[in-house]
């Protein structure tokens, strides 16, 4: 498979790259700046200048692929622009594109917004995002992680609709939020599916093919 990763150059979506090439996909990560090419390209993901807030730049960088994956992030500034509007237009252009492959890096909480009791405008940016997406027509997925960890990762899941306790019980290392996003691109059971997901005591591939 053909894959084009929106923010390669992140914190998940670096690891991403790598795993969907462990996993013997062909990666293009998105970068912004040139220098950000050397790292993805050594790891062997071809590379493509484009921005998600920049609509016109995306319908040729997307082209010959077979799944688009939108994990990029605004890091709380430019909320609505990158996180909202950013995986609006990349779904925009896949649809263009004629690609039917949608995966959406979102946050959980997403899903009920009002609850936020705090980052409300990021956690509407999200919630807005996601709707569109499951309006769009594609084989879409939305991911919902828990509070992300700099920690190896299980490679373990439990997955949900809605979970609901303190941050610090509901996390999940970014190296198995990257696996679950890589899993999720052949996995039939997620499309059609926002599900919430932490560490949990199921393997991926065997938690997603439950939910």
């Amino acid at each position: 498979m053909q894959v084009f990763i929106a923010g390669a150059t992140g914190q998940v979506g670096r690891i991403a790259v790598e795993k969907a090439i462990d996993a013997g996909h062909g990666v293009t990560g998105m970068v912004r700046r040139e220098e950000d090419r050397g790292d993805l390209e050594a790891i062997g993901a071809k590379t493509y200048m484009a921005d998600v807030t920049e609509p016109g730049t995306l319908d040729r960088a997307i082209a010959g692929h077979d799944a688009v994956v939108f994990a990029a992030g605004s890091q709380g500034e430019a909320v609505e622009k990158v996180d909202r509007d950013g995986a609006i237009n990349l779904c925009d252009a896949t649809k263009r594109a004629g690609i039917s492959r949608f995966v959406l890096l979102s946050s959980m909480g997403a899903g009920h917004p009002e609850d936020a009791e705090q980052i409300q405008e990021y956690m509407h940016a999200k919630h807005e995002a996601d709707e569109y997406v499951m309006k769009s027509g594609l084989d879409w997925t939305i991911l919902r992680p828990g509070s992300l960890t700099d920690e190896d990762g299980v490679g373990a899941i439990k997955t949900g609709k809605r979970f609901i306790g303190d941050a610090e019980d509901l996390e999940i290392a970014r190296a198995d939020v990257a696996r679950v996003i890589v899993s999720s691109l052949v996995e039939p059971k997620t499309v059609g599916k926002a599900f919430e997901f932490v560490e949990g005591g199921v393997e991926i591939q065997e938690a997603l093919a439950q939910v």
